[in-house]
C-alpha cells in the first residue's frame, strides 16, 4: 500500500501483517480525491477507522493542512504512528487518536473541533452504519460547507438524510460505494 499522489507520492505505508483490516484501494482513494479536488487544499481532514492511514495520509499528501486519524487497534496504531512520523516528523499537522471512533467523535465534538472533510469507513455491515445514523456528533464536527464521506458496501444503501446531513451523491466502485453528505446539500 502506498500514497498515490501529491508530495509524498509513492511512499509505501506500513501496515501490520495478518490483520483483518480492509485498506481503501488505491483506485477508490484516487477517485475520492478527484471528486474532492477543489476542497482538499488547506482543509482539515478527519479519518475515522484510519487503519494504516491510507486515506488520511493521502489527504495530507494532496494538500490538507491538518489531518486527525482515529484508530483503536493497538497493533495498527503502532504502524499508523510510524507512518505519520515519516510524513510529519514534528507531528504538528498529523494527529493520531488511539481510541474507538465513536468516543473520538464525541470527544472532538465536545472540544468543538471542526473539520472540512470527515471520512467514515466503518466495518462493512448494516449495524456499523446504523450506529452512526442518528443526528448529532458527526454533523457537529463539520464546518458549514464541510463534507461527510462514507465508504460502505454497495449493498448497504444510504438514505437521503443520514447523521444530520443530506446526501449529495453516491459513487460505486465494484462492491464499494462512496456516499457524500453535507449539512446543506450542494452539487459537487
Amino acid at each position: 500500500m502506498q500514497i498515490s499522489a501529491g508530495r509524498f507520492r509513492g511512499l509505501k505505508l506500513l501496515s501490520p501483517e495478518g490483520r483483518s483490516s480492509r485498506p481503501t484501494l488505491s483506485r477508490i482513494r484516487q477517485a475520492l480525491f478527484n471528486i474532492l479536488t477543489h476542497y482538499v487544499a488547506g482543509s482539515v481532514f478527519l479519518d475515522l477507522y484510519a487503519g494504516a492511514g491510507s486515506v488520511g495520509l493521502e489527504a495530507y499528501s494532496q494538500g490538507c493542512r491538518q489531518v486527525v486519524l482515529v484508530e483503536s487497534d493497538p497493533a495498527v496504531v503502532r504502524n499508523l504512528r510510524q507512518n505519520v512520523l515519516r510524513l510529519d516528523p514534528e507531528q504538528t499537522n498529523l494527529e493520531v487518536l488511539a481510541q474507538e471512533a465513536s468516543a473520538a467523535v464525541r470527544d472532538l465534538a465536545n472540544r468543538q473541533r471542526k473539520f472540512d472533510l470527515v471520512f467514515l469507513d466503518p466495518p462493512y455491515n448494516p449495524e456499523s452504519l446504523a450506529a452512526w445514523s442518528s443526528p448529532g456528533n458527526l454533523a457537529r464536527l463539520l464546518t458549514p460547507a464541510g463534507w461527510l464521506i462514507v465508504q460502505h458496501a454497495k449493498r448497504d444503501l444510504m438514505p437521503e438524510v443520514w447523521a444530520g446531513c443530506r446526501k449529495v451523491k453516491d459513487r460505486d466502485y465494484g462492491e464499494t460505494c462512496l456516499s457524500f453528505f453535507q449539512l446543506e446539500a450542494v452539487k459537487l
